[in-house]
């Protein structure tokens, strides 16, 4: 008698942790979910799973009722609308922490996060990923991720919002437009619940929507050029000051005109001897108008001469305050973030 193989279990082994089962929200899976009979949205879900946009928090689950995270949001936008970086270049590997201050760069979601920002879509830098988004600002990202995909033809008709009369005038605009493609739909008494938290099966209702009526009617922009993300390496110039202090001269050339403006964020000190001096180069203020001639931007701190200053460019897109400084007094304390000083002599006191 021939020994018969082990089985191997059917069990499914269930991974604990409330970041793990996120993650599996939107991967694809197989199997046909038990808990949507009855959900208006069971057939755009179960489309979406087949073509592996989205799955359910177990193997035959969806959990249709539950809030979406903001972290499940962004993903699920960047996945069902095929958002990613195929036309960016950058000048160095992308890291979520360039872009937010509470997205980890090893999280799951921290790509769908990066993607989303350099699409231009609004998401403040000090997000909460694990917050709860509303039904609001699911609409207000969706709105802006569907104008990336190209230009398209809306009706101009209005639709009276019943309980909108508080929403800022930009949601109101991008639901507006959301309306009129039929991507979402007010209730039977007009209303849209703004501040709900938008359920699983919502999301993947707009989803849905949005995704169909990209490959409907949106006609697709000319391929463009690969963009290289704009930088601005500046040269380091140490002045002596005395024995004690250095004066460091940041100096980025070639900029468009007077307006751009360098600024010295912070400096960070190692125990190798080395101040990290960070600088971000801030476009010109919008109200002011300038000539249009090539200039070297610069800005000055100063240093102890213990230290070796390095320079290191931090993005911003924001125009420069008119009455931000380009001269910056700086003091170490020990390894800490620096300390700001009235005059060098201050600084060779210490």
């Amino acid at each position: 008698m021939k020994n018969k193989k082990p089985q191997r279990s059917n069990r499914t082994i269930m991974l604990t942790g409330g970041i793990v089962a996120a993650a599996l929200m939107w991967s694809t899976s197989a199997f046909a979910f038990s808990d949507l009979a009855g959900d208006p949205a069971e057939a755009k879900i179960n489309a979406l799973q087949k073509s592996g946009i989205i799955s359910g928090i177990t193997n035959d689950t969806f959990a249709p009722k539950e809030k979406v995270t903001f972290a499940q949001g962004v993903q699920l936008i960047v996945k069902g609308l095929d958002l990613n970086l195929d036309l960016v270049k950058f000048i160095k590997k992308p890291e979520a922490s360039d872009y937010f201050t509470k997205v980890p760069d090893n999280a799951w979601f921290a790509e769908a996060f990066i993607i989303a920002s350099v699409h231009g879509l609004s998401l403040d830098k000090n997000i909460d990923p694990y917050g709860t988004i509303t039904r609001a600002q699911f609409a207000q990202l969706l709105g802006e991720a569907l104008d990336t995909k190209g230009n398209f033809p809306v009706t101009k008709m209005f639709f009276q919002i019943s309980d909108g009369e508080n929403l800022p005038q930009d949601i109101q605009g991008r639901l507006q437009i959301l309306l009129n493609t039929k991507i979402i739909k007010l209730g039977e008494d007009g209303k849209f619940r703004p501040q709900d938290a938008i359920t699983r099966s919502e999301a993947a209702d707009w989803i849905f929507e949005a995704s169909d009526f990209v490959r409907r009617v949106i006609q697709a922009e000319p391929e463009k050029e690969p963009v290289v993300e704009e930088s601005h390496k500046a040269t380091v110039t140490i002045e002596k000051v005395n024995d004690q202090v250095n004066k460091v001269v940041l100096t980025v050339e070639g900029l468009p005109n007077p307006g751009y403006k360098v600024v010295i964020n912070e400096i960070k000190f190692a125990s190798d001897q080395i101040a990290t001096v960070h600088y971000s180069v801030h476009k010109p203020d919008p109200n002011m108008s300038y000539p249009q001639v090539i200039t070297d931007g610069k800005a000055e701190t100063y240093l102890s001469s213990y230290y070796k200053p390095l320079a290191v460019e931090q993005k911003t897109t924001d125009a420069v305050e008119p009455d931000a400084p380009d001269t910056s007094l700086m003091l170490p304390v020990g390894e800490a973030p620096t300390t700001p000083v009235e005059n060098p002599e201050d600084l060779s006191a210490k």
